[in-house]
């Protein structure tokens, strides 16, 4: 296998709580970063690299080549070379302003939707076929959009995600595991599985499958109900969910308003698909799965959450940020830095060059 150094550095540099696993290679084991061949990566496409300047070294099972030798820059989802990037897509980006015009209006995708419904929409979106779980008072908002009968069916004309209910939520979480695992490699989408169980001993029966899943690098997302914002710390099966998941997942958030969904959505699917893949948990609350994107909640999101932080702390803890990177051309953009706890990852909502048309979020290459 074939590495250039800066690409080590950037598997380095992807946030992940695990450092063992049976498909990872020996002389990578204590960065815990480096993706089995069959996740992410389909027969006869290279891994994602970022080519700078190095001799050839052999490390193991790992040769580490200099950048003339890596000719294509070739990611699991599709190109991200920044060259096809930049005549693809119109970037708009050019100033914070702007990067909160193209958030609204990225977020207006989903204007009259509820938080459980942009979390269905998500789903379909990143191609997802099947759901496993188990049921509860706490997620029965986001249970309804999986109901044969619901009325979004007949008016999307998509083909309904399968639900199957499982015995228990850590059979769920397991059997999610399994089907990540065993995903056929000649799917358009890269493999996920995902599993859905309610608030308190809900998350607590899934804490097995979520510290299996970042033992062995797969790529799972769990997405759990839990009281809503205005219960009180007891309120029923209120429990710590975030607090406990977080040492067994790449990374672990709770939802502060339906209008961040499509954003969290789009980092915790990247997150887990890419890199060493691995668990991440979504907790929502049961008021935010009800709540309604609107005009108003996507302004108070863009404004409040991409306005500069008042401390260091609150940086930390806040879903997006904007941020300024440079293009391989040396053009500097504004971007979003999505991700909590300082380790983010920057995407680029961009237009495609058809007026009119949606944007679109893309990992910053």
């Amino acid at each position: 296998m074939k590495l250039t150094t800066a690409a080590l550095a950037l598997l380095a540099s992807v946030d992940c709580a695990c450092t063992s696993s049976a498909f990872v290679p020996p002389s990578l084991k204590r960065n815990g970063l480096l993706r089995p061949a069959h996740f992410g990566v389909r027969p006869g496409e290279k891994r994602q690299t970022w080519a700078l300047p190095s001799t050839t070294t052999k490390w193991n099972d790992i040769e580490v080549v200099p950048a003339s030798e890596i000719t294509e820059i070739n990611g699991g989802t599709g190109n991200l070379d920044a060259s096809v990037s930049a005549s693809k897509f119109n970037s708009h980006a050019v100033s914070p302003d702007a990067v909160k015009k193209a958030a609204a209006q990225y977020i207006s995708k989903y204007n009259g939707e509820s938080g459980a419904s942009v979390v269905y929409s998500k789903l379909q979106e990143f191609g997802v076929k099947v759901v496993n779980g188990y049921s509860g008072g706490a997620v029965l908002p986001l249970l309804d959009q999986f109901h044969v009968d619901h009325p979004r069916h007949a008016e999307s004309g998509k083909t309904p995600i399968t639900w199957i209910t499982n015995s228990n939520e850590s059979s769920a979480g397991h059997i999610a595991e399994g089907y990540a695992k065993s995903f056929p490699q000649d799917e358009p989408d890269l493999p996920v599985g995902v599993a859905v169980a309610t608030s308190g001993p809900g998350v607590t029966n899934l804490i097995t499958p979520l510290q299996d899943a970042i033992c062995d690098g797969v790529p799972i997302v769990v997405l759990c109900g839990q009281a809503a914002t205005v219960a009180p710390k007891d309120a029923f099966q209120s429990s710590p969910a975030v607090a406990m998941t977080t040492p067994c997942t790449k990374w672990s958030y709770q939802i502060k308003s339906a209008a961040e969904i499509p954003f969290v959505m789009e980092y915790a699917f990247y997150v887990a698909r890419h890199g060493r893949p691995g668990p991440v948990f979504i907790d929502l609350p049961k008021d935010l799965q009800n709540q309604v994107v609107n005009d108003e909640l996507i302004q108070s999101f863009v404004q409040d959450t991409l306005a500069p932080p008042q401390s260091e702390s609150e940086d930390i803890n806040r879903l997006a940020r904007i941020v300024e990177r440079r293009r391989s051309s040396g053009d500097t953009f504004q971007a979003i830095d999505l991700g909590t706890n300082g380790n983010g990852l920057s995407f680029e909502l961009s237009q495609q060059q058809f007026p009119g048309t949606d944007y679109e979020i893309s990992p910053v290459t």
